[in-house]
C-alpha cells in the first residue's frame, strides 16, 4: 500500500468506530472530520494514479450524506439518541470499510520480487532508428522506423540510487494508460507506476564486464517492452545483459526518451480479432487427435496467408527486420549511452527470448540467424511457420501455461492422453519429434496466458484466477525465472546440470514436462503419399525463405 491507501482507511476506519460509539468525545465532529479527510485523500489518491482510491473517496461521501440525513431526521423529530448501537446503518458502514480495503487489496502495491543473483542490476532505455525503413505501420511517409530499447544489466555500485518505478510519468500516461483502453478502462493500470523494481537507472556497468551472456527479448502483441521486467532483472543478477523491444505501433503507446509518444495502432485489437479462423483455430489447439490438430494448423495458417493476416505475414516481417537492426546496431554502431554494455556482451552468440507473438518471433529468428545460440518461446504460437516440420538448429525451450485454460476456451476436452503443446509440429522434424533432448516443452500448471509475464505481481486472488491462472503468483513468476534461466545457463553457458530435473523437483509437480513422443510414430504409420500432400501443403505455408522439407 502507499501513503493515499493508509490514511484513507485510517479515515474510513475512524468514522466507523466513531458511529458505533456514541459517546465518542466531540463525536460529531470527528463523524464529520474524518469523512471529509476520506473524501479529500481518496481523490488526491485517483490524481495520483490510485484510481481504486476513488473507492473510498466515494464511500466517505455516502458516510458524509449518511451522517446528514441522520442530523437532519434528529432535528426533525427533536431526537439525539446517545445510547445502544447502531445496528443497521453500523453493518452497512462496515460493508463500506470493508469494501474499501477489498479493493485497495485486489491491486496492491508491493515492490517486485527480490532476484536471486549476487549483482545488483542497472537499467538503461534508449532509442535507435533504422533509417533504411520509412513509413512502417503507422508513421508518417518519410519517417524512419523508430525503436525503444531497454536494457538491464550486472551494475556496480548503486550506493545513494533509487530502484526505478515499474512505470515512468510518461509511460503511466502514454503506455498504461492505452493498455487501459484495451480493458477499456484507460486508468486500470496507471496504479503500477508506483510499483518498483530493483533495477537502478543509469547506473554503472559492472567492473571488468566482459563476454556476458546476451538476451534479446520481444514483447506479446499489443503489449510493451518491459512486461517481463522480473525476469529481465534476474538473469541480469546472475550475469546476463538483458535486452528488451518495443515493436512501435503493433505494441502498447511508445514513449520516446526525448518525449514523443508512437500510438498504438487504433484498430490493431480490432484487426487481430476478425483475421483469424476460429474453427481451425480452436482444433489446432484443442483437436483431440493429432490429425486433427495438425488439419487445424495447417487451414489457420492458409486462411491467415489468403486472407493477408497482419499478424501473420505484415507483423512477422517487421518484428523480424526490427529484432535484426537491433542486434546489428549493437554489433556495430551502439548508441553512446549504451556502447560500454554493448560492447561487454557476446553478440556473436546470444539468447532469443520473446512473450506470445514475441515468443513466435524469437522461434523465427532462431531459424534463420546464425547469431541465435539458444531460443525461449514464452507460450506463443508459430505465425511464421517456419519451424513447423523443422528442426530448431539450435536448444530450444518451449514454456507453455497451462493448456487446460485453452482446451475450456475453445470448448474442447481434455485429450486422452493429457494437455498437449500446441506448437508439437514445431522445432523438430516431425518424423522424429521427441527425440532431441535439447529441445524442451514444458508448462507451469494453472496459469493461463497473460500470467507468463509480471502481470499476476500486481493483482489480488480474485482478479489473479480471472485473468492469470490459479496459481500463486510467486509460482508464476518464480517458475518461469527457473526454468528461463537454468535453460540458459546450460546452453548458453555451457554450466553442466541435469536440467529441468531441479526446476521439476522444486515446484513439486507445479511444472510438469509435455511429451511429444507419440507424435513421431504417428506420422510414421501414415502412408507416404499422405505424407508427401501433407508436407506439400506445411511447405506452402512457409515464408519464401524458410527451410523446406522432404
Amino acid at each position: 500500500m502507499i501513503l493515499t491507501d493508509i490514511l484513507l482507511i485510517a479515515a474510513l476506519a475512524i468514522f466507523v468506530l466513531a458511529w458505533w460509539i456514541r459517546r465518542t468525545p466531540a463525536r460529531r465532529i470527528v463523524l464529520v472530520a474524518s469523512a471529509i479527510a476520506a473524501i479529500v485523500i481518496g481523490v488526491a489518491g485517483y490524481l495520483d494514479d490510485r484510481w481504486q482510491d476513488a473507492g473510498g473517496a466515494f464511500v466517505g461521501a455516502v458516510f458524509l450524506l449518511g451522517l446528514g440525513g441522520v442530523v437532519l431526521k434528529n432535528r426533525i423529530t427533536r431526537t439525539d439518541r446517545t445510547g445502544g448501537l447502531p445496528w443497521f446503518s453500523g453493518i452497512f458502514m462496515i460493508i463500506g470499510l470493508i469494501a474499501t480495503i477489498a479493493l485497495i487489496r485486489e491491486f496492491p502495491i508491493n515492490p517486485l520480487p527480490k532476484p536471486s543473483g549476487q549483482y545488483a542490476v542497472g537499467v538503461r532505455t534508449f532509442e535507435i532508428d533504422d533509417v533504411s525503413r520509412h513509413g512502417v505501420f503507422e508513421a508518417k511517409l518519410g519517417e524512419p522506423r523508430r525503436l525503444l530499447v531497454r536494457v538491464w544489466y550486472p551494475a556496480g555500485d548503486v550506493a545513494g540510487r533509487q530502484p526505478a518505478p515499474y512505470f515512468n510519468n510518461a509511460e503511466t500516461r502514454s503506455t498504461a494508460t492505452s493498455l487501459g483502453s484495451i480493458v477499456g478502462f484507460p486508468p486500470f493500470f496507471t496504479y503500477i507506476r508506483h510499483v518498483r523494481t530493483n533495477s537502478y537507472a543509469d547506473a554503472p556497468l559492472l567492473r571488468g564486464a566482459a563476454n556476458l551472456p546476451v538476451v534479446i527479448y520481444s514483447h506479446g502483441y499489443t503489449s510493451y517492452l518491459s512486461q517481463n521486467t522480473v525476469l529481465m532483472e534476474e538473469l541480469a543478477s546472475h550475469g546476463y545483459i538483458a535486452y528488451a523491444i518495443q515493436h512501435t505501433y503493433d505494441s502498447a503507446d511508445t514513449a520516446f526518451p526525448n518525449g514523443d509518444v508512437a500510438p498504438m495502432d487504433t484498430h490493431l485489437t480490432e484487426t487481430t480479432a476478425n483475421e483469424t479462423d476460429r474453427p481451425s483455430q480452436a482444433d489446432a489447439l484443442g483437436g483431440d487427435t493429432l490429425d486433427k490438430r495438425l488439419e487445424g494448423l495447417l487451414v489457420f495458417q492458409e486462411f491467415a496467408l489468403k486472407s493477408g493476416s497482419r499478424i501473420a505475414t505484415k507483423s512477422t516481417k517487421v518484428w523480424m527486420a526490427d529484432r535484426k537492426f537491433l542486434h546489428d546496431t549493437l554489433q556495430t554502431a551502439p548508441p553512446e549511452s549504451v556502447a560500454e554494455i554493448a560492447r561487454a556482451g557476446n553478440l556473436a552468440e546470444v539468447g532469443e527470448l520473446g512473450m506470445s507473438f514475441g515468443g513466435a518471433i524469437a522461434g523465427e529468428v532462431c531459424m534463420r540467424d546464425p547469431r541465435c545460440a539458444v531460443g525461449v518461446n514464452m507460450d506463443g504460437g508459430n505465425f511464421p511457420f517456419s519451424a513447423v516440420n523443422a528442426d530448431a538448429p539450435v536448444p530450444f525451450l518451449m514454456l507453455h501455461s497451462d493448456p487446460a485454460y485453452l482446451y475450456r476456451e475453445m470448448e474442447r476436452p481434455i485429450p486422452a492422453t493429457g494437455p498437449r503443446s500446441f506448437n508439437e509440429f514445431s522445432y523438430e522434424r516431425i518424423a522424429s519429434a521427441g527425440a532431441r533432448p535439447d529441445v524442451y516443452r514444458l508448462s507451469i500448471k494453472n496459469t493461463q496466458h497473460l500470467g507468463i509475464s509480471d502481470s499476476s505481481l500486481f493483482v489480488g486472488d480474485t482478479v489473479k484466477s480471472v485473468l492469470f491462472g490459479d496459481a500463486s503468483a510467486a509460482n508464476m513468476v518464480g517458475a518461469q525465472n527457473d526454468l528461463i534461466l537454468g535453460f540458459l545457463d546450460k546452453h548458453l553457458r555451457g554450466q553442466p546440470s541435469d536440467y529441468p530435473a531441479k526446476e521439476l523437483a522444486k515446484y513439486n509437480g507445479a511444472i510438469v514436462a509435455i511429451p511429444a513422443n507419440d507424435v513421431a510414430p504417428w506420422w510414421n504409420a501414415k502412408p507416404e503419399a499422405e505424407r508427401t500432400a501433407l508436407e506439400a501443403r506445411i511447405n506452402a505455408a512457409k515464408p519464401a525463405h524458410a527451410p523446406q522439407t522432404n
